[in-house]
């Protein structure tokens, strides 16, 4: 379904838009924009006004892949880069969606998919998006020079269904309101693609190619390690040991393995970096041991809601933080409400 000026004003009028002529803000493909805007979070921010730091050279903090060798793991991952490298090529629609555990790589992955294509790439968080700065985005689009454009949109399920309503047609059909879009990727990042699922499946209908990250395990994380340390720390060494207890007590995350590189780094004693961390073993924190200890001593199942207020957590940062790995790695179950395994016994006998 295409848009008319009758529909988008309608829509926008049925948002509450001030501005129901807000299509008209759109610029066709050929229409010229002042290249030199710059527009952070939603267009408000002016980076014109920032004074620029002049003094000595900013050393480089952070090593990121820039090709997909560099980037380890995520196999099938990359296979599937490779058919949208390919299908972009070809001038066919190449929008995908890249659903994984946070500190994963998501963002790293879209931008050498970008980078491989010489793309300009357009990136936003989901909840900083609103129908303003959409129009804004689509002009961005339409006057890029470049022959490819990705749009991204990272924590995509925190994008407002309003903007997706406007979004949909966009991605879909490359035009709005009867005007002519310039053919891009759009991609999308997310940690909860359950939220999409239950709230916006038209737009994952839209979106095509998904890409399910892994998690990774810990000979991967200690390749990452090695990598990331060699290409900032050359002349800082750090032992095979010591890589492998950080493999092994970062939830294989390469997040936060790079967390305790550095911090050995620093420290040179990775004893008291996994204390200052309050890792127990395995990864697994002191609030992860509260949780397990605090299943244990109930006689039944424990709700979500209940089981964070008894650790002091909230809900949210419960379910999000702590007990994805948990249950993954058989510690405890939802049945569906939460309960100790023999694993999670086992190793709090351990810990005695």
């Amino acid at each position: 379904m295409i848009f008319n000026e009758k529909d988008i004003k309608e829509l926008y009028e049925f948002m509450g838009e001030i501005d129901p002529n807000a299509s008209d803000k759109i610029i066709g493909v050929n229409t010229e924009v002042d290249p030199t805007k710059v527009e952070i979070v939603n267009g408000k921010f002016d980076a014109s006004k920032i004074i620029e730091y002049k003094g000595e050279e900013i050393r480089k903090f952070e090593f990121r892949p820039q090709n997909f060798e560099q980037f380890i793991g995520q196999t099938e991952g990359k296979e599937i880069a490779k058919t949208i490298i390919k299908k972009a090529n070809r001038g066919m629609k190449a929008h995908f969606l890249v659903d994984g555990i946070k500190g994963h790589g998501k963002t790293t992955f879209v931008n050498l998919i970008a980078r491989e294509l010489n793309a300009r790439l357009i990136e936003r968080v989901g909840k900083q998006i609103d129908e303003n700065n959409l129009i804004d985005i689509v002009n961005e689009i339409n006057t890029s020079k470049e022959k490819y454009v990705i749009f991204f949109i990272d924590e995509i399920e925190s994008l407002d269904w309003k903007v997706l309503k406007v979004l949909n047609p966009i991605i879909e059909q490359f035009s709005i309101a009867g005007k002519k879009i310039k053919p891009f990727i759009f991609c999308g990042a997310t940690i909860n693609k359950h939220i999409l699922l239950t709230n916006n499946p038209d737009t994952l209908d839209r979106i095509g190619t998904p890409i399910k990250f892994d998690r990774y395990d810990s000979n991967e994380i200690a390749t990452i390690v090695t990598q990331y340390q060699k290409e900032l720390y050359p002349n800082d060494e750090v032992s095979n040991e010591v890589i492998k207890i950080i493999s092994q007590n970062c939830k294989f995350n390469p997040r936060t393995s790079i967390a305790l590189l550095e911090d050995f780094i620093v420290e040179q004693d990775i004893n008291k970096v996994l204390k200052n961390k309050k890792i127990i073993k395995d990864g697994l924190t002191d609030i992860d041991i509260t949780i397990l200890k605090t299943l244990n001593k109930t006689t039944r199942a424990m709700g979500a809601n209940a089981l964070a207020m008894r650790v002091k957590l909230s809900q949210k940062e419960y379910v999000t933080e702590f007990e994805p790995f948990l249950v993954e790695y058989d510690y405890i179950n939802r049945v569906p409400s939460r309960i100790i395994t023999e694993k999670g016994k086992q190793l709090l006998k351990e810990l005695k």
